[in-house]
């Protein structure tokens, strides 16, 4: 293992930089926004925006990588974030920070995709779990610094901005001046919903209500907390502070599930999650500091660990499909993250109280409905249980990290396949 990692150390040292910039931007634009005198509908609306770029990333990037390779793909969308950064700092205009927030999306998918790409291609077999456990803490440490960087205090905001230009550009270093080959340009993949919809539906659904929870959480969730508390630096402490726990309860949930039936689990954070929604309400109403980390630590459990839940749910079904699963899951949880800031949104322009609990309630609440519902319809037999595997939130890609997935290369061709909704009448609930 040991060796496995040394040789993708200036990959991951890439991703760890890369990582805290990225976390720093993810919550100063919601929060300059703020300080600007945006509405709150306006600034989660931007977070619509940046899933929107995501999901165009997704599908583009691969063609760019066998185009051009990957360093060159990698440095121009560095140098695309970097340009957008410096230029939200200069023109604080709405127009130019949508556009900004949606061609960010776009160059974190792709840097995403840059990255797990060569990660996959320097993992064998026998060690790719080890490499997926070390980019997945790797990426969580990076975006958890970047929300501490702005407790750091200084005059204004806008400074930020700059560090998190120059984080992104420094990130290019380690890839920029390795001596390894670079790895084969990935196979152009088509995108298919149906796969993961036959396999779990109780996961695709999930999947999608978790990234309401998840793309509101982002774009919307720091601006809550400042209102509830009054204080700016209440926003990023709120984020982090689900983040936080989401990840704490990810590795226990997950097992658990390879124990009992994966979707009791989905059930309790489902639960969990509507519990954070109250706690969320209860705090609003009495501008309750407490109340509110207490909401988010509930909304971080509920939320956070989902994704991952759902894909290994569908994957007990997946008949070896699990890059092609996890593609159609990653699409309808960004889907998802689109959605979420949305319908905040239109609560809000709508005059309607407590929009940020409200949604997230909804989703929480959609997705115990509809687990409650396979769990009555279909009853789930062990033997057919994948062994849990929790899945970064990243990229298609990063599913051929799978130590399951011992093909990847084949996976990746059969994906390419559109595949007949009659070819298979078996759903899993």
């Amino acid at each position: 293992m040991v060796n496995a990692l040394h040789s993708i150390r200036s990959v991951l040292l890439s991703v760890f930089v890369l990582l805290i910039g990225h976390g720093l931007q993810l919550t100063l634009f919601p929060l300059k926004a703020l300080e600007l005198g945006w509405s709150p509908s306006l600034i989660a609306l931007m977070g619509s925006a940046y899933y929107g770029g995501f999901i165009l990333g997704c599908l583009c990037v691969t063609r760019m990588i066998r185009r051009v390779g990957h360093i060159r793909v990698f440095a121009t969308a560095v140098a695309m974030a970097a340009m957008m950064l410096l230029a939200a700092e200069l023109l604080q205009l709405v127009a130019l920070w949508f556009a900004a927030r949606f061609a960010i999306g776009a160059v974190i998918a792709v840097l995403y995709t840059v990255v797990e790409s060569w990660l996959n291609e320097r993992s064998d077999s026998a060690h790719r779990g080890s490499v997926l456990s070390a980019y997945a803490t790797i990426s969580l440490g990076g975006i958890v610094v970047g929300q501490m960087l702005i407790e750091i205090d200084v005059p204004a905001l806008d400074v930020f901005f700059g560090a998190a230009a120059l984080l992104f550009i420094a990130a290019i270093l380690p890839i920029g001046l390795t001596r390894a080959i670079q790895p084969e340009a990935p196979e152009d993949t088509r995108v298919d919903l149906g796969v993961a919809y036959r396999a779990s539906r109780v996961g695709f659904v999930g999947a999608a209500l978790a990234g309401i929870v998840v793309g509101l959480l982002w774009g919307a969730g720091a601006v809550f907390a400042i209102e509830v508390a009054g204080a700016s630096d209440a926003g990023n402490r709120f984020v982090l502070v689900a983040i936080a726990a989401g990840a704490i309860a990810q590795f226990p949930a997950g097992r658990i599930s390879d124990y009992v039936d994966r979707r009791w689990v989905i059930l309790v954070l489902a639960l969990i999650g509507i519990g954070g929604a109250l706690l969320g309400l209860s705090a609003q109403r009495l501008s309750d500091l407490t109340l509110l980390y207490f909401a988010a630590t509930a909304i971080g459990v509920g939320a956070l660990p989902l994704y991952a839940l759902c894909i290994a749910h569908a994957n007990d079904s997946a008949d070896g499909r699990f890059l092609a699963i996890a593609s159609g899951m990653l699409m309808i949880h960004a889907a998802g993250s689109v959605a979420g800031p949305l319908a905040f949104a239109a609560f809000e322009q709508f005059g309607v109280p407590h929009a940020f609990a409200l949604t997230l309630g909804i989703a929480f609440g959609g997705t115990l409905l509809y687990t409650l519902t396979g769990l009555v319809r279909r009853e789930a037999s062990r033997e057919y249980f994948e062994p849990y595997q929790p899945l970064p939130k990243t990229t298609p890609t990063v599913a051929q990290l799978d130590p399951r997935d011992e093909e990847a290369e084949d996976e990746d061709a059969s994906v390419a396949l559109a595949v007949d909704f009659a070819a298979s009448t078996t759903v899993s609930y």
